[in-house]
């Protein structure tokens, strides 16, 4: 009898244990499956908030740099700088294949249209190489009712491309290039020229000058490096709608130039180095102020970046100057950005471009050495994202 009594017991104790076993297992099983299925976005991985307050609170917060935002849906629509288009048009194609339904439309209409479409609201976001004047700050602010910042997004080098077959490779100095971009060097065999290029025979062909006949942000780039390294040797100033001499030929966009240059024997222009590989042209070393002749490589390009490059914005603003004479990579580098409005009059669209950044400035710089670009220095990639992650 008592021997049955204990059996008994024990056998209740048993399944009482069994029972808390199986509970604990259960919260356990529910937990994780919880944590497994919640997804990646940043717009559903925070945990519910446990009040209304909380709730709006946790929205209107920016994220914090570093922390990608959720995916953006709808249509963007951009333009401007044709420099960056090449980078642009791969950022839009691999961020639609990661935000499903978003799509980005850039149109490369060159950084001086791009900057008139942000500040009359015709553009979502612009791009361009150079920026913006005072007047065109106030009127970007006008349009997007909240302040328009200024966020690099790519490196590139301003490549002096050419045209000579039976010259594989050519030097040019600040000098020269002033010379040939004033009309006063005319003809390939200049002594000056010859001079730069030791044991090359330079053919008597005519030189032909193509340039940007559109306003053009890398024109004004250009420019600024022919005035700040050639010294009195140029004098035609810097501006993005510049004119250079008589005998030059204007061409739109920087496909046009490039275009202009591949069909013409002795042609030259400067331009951002993916169209001249897309037009299977080379690109000329060049002197700035330093002594050694430099091709617009990643490492060179990143190197003067890293020199020559300064923030002069402030806050959100990472608007900068360049300084081309302390640049001892490529002495043509320069930053390319992106124009958006800090807080958008429709929600969406802004957390569309918020998105869309971020994904140009983290992810999207994978893609920038297999187009002739650099990819930005970590320190300004920072930079970016804490930025970028206040415009809503």
């Amino acid at each position: 009898m008592r021997t049955s009594r204990i059996a008994t017991s024990l056998l209740i104790a048993g399944v009482l244990l069994a029972a808390a076993a199986c509970s604990s297992s259960k919260k356990t099983t529910s937990a994780s499956t919880s944590a497994a299925a919640t997804p990646t976005t940043a717009s559903s991985s925070a945990a519910p908030a446990t009040t209304a307050a909380a709730s709006t609170a946790a929205s209107s917060a920016p994220a914090a740099a570093g922390s990608a935002p959720a995916c953006g849906t709808g249509s963007l629509s951009a333009q401007g700088s044709t420099f960056q288009a090449n980078m642009e048009t791969q950022w839009s194609k691999d961020f639609a294949t990661q935000c499903s339904g978003a799509q980005v439309n850039y149109q490369a209409t060159g950084s001086g249209a791009g900057i008139t479409a942000i500040g009359n609201g015709t553009a979502d976001f612009a791009g361009s190489d150079v920026t913006m004047t005072a007047a065109q700050q106030t009127a970007a602010n006008t349009a997007c009712g909240s302040t328009a910042i200024t966020i690099p997004v790519t490196v590139g080098g301003v490549a002096i491309v050419y045209n000579l077959s039976a010259v594989p490779k050519l030097q040019l100095s600040a000098t020269d290039l002033a010379g040939i971009f004033s009309g006063k060097i005319t003809k390939w065999n200049d002594p000056a020229l010859a001079t730069d290029n030791p044991g090359v025979t330079l053919p008597s062909t005519p030189i032909s000058v193509f340039y940007r006949n559109d306003s053009s942000g890398t024109t004004q780039v250009y420019t600024s490096f022919l005035v700040a390294d050639a010294g009195s040797a140029w004098t035609l100033g810097s501006s993005k709608t510049l004119t250079f001499f008589p005998g030059a030929t204007g061409k739109p966009k920087s496909a046009g130039v490039a275009a202009a240059v591949s069909q013409t024997t002795g042609g030259i222009t400067y331009d951002e180095e993916s169209y001249a590989k897309g037009q299977n042209l080379p690109t000329a070393l060049v002197k700035g102020t330093g002594t050694s002749f430099v091709a617009p490589t990643t490492d060179q390009v990143s190197q003067s970046i890293a020199d020559g490059f300064n923030i002069t914005g402030t806050g959100n603003d990472l608007a900068g100057s360049l300084a081309f004479t302390k640049m001892t990579g490529y002495p043509i580098s320069t930053v390319s950005y992106a124009i958006a409005c800090t807080k958008y009059k429709d929600a969406a669209k802004g957390a569309s471009v918020k998105s869309f950044l971020y994904y140009a400035v983290s992810k999207g710089q994978a893609a920038a050495d297999g187009l002739g670009f650099a990819a930005l220095p970590s320190s300004l990639v920072s930079k970016d994202e804490a930025s970028i992650s206040a415009i809503s």
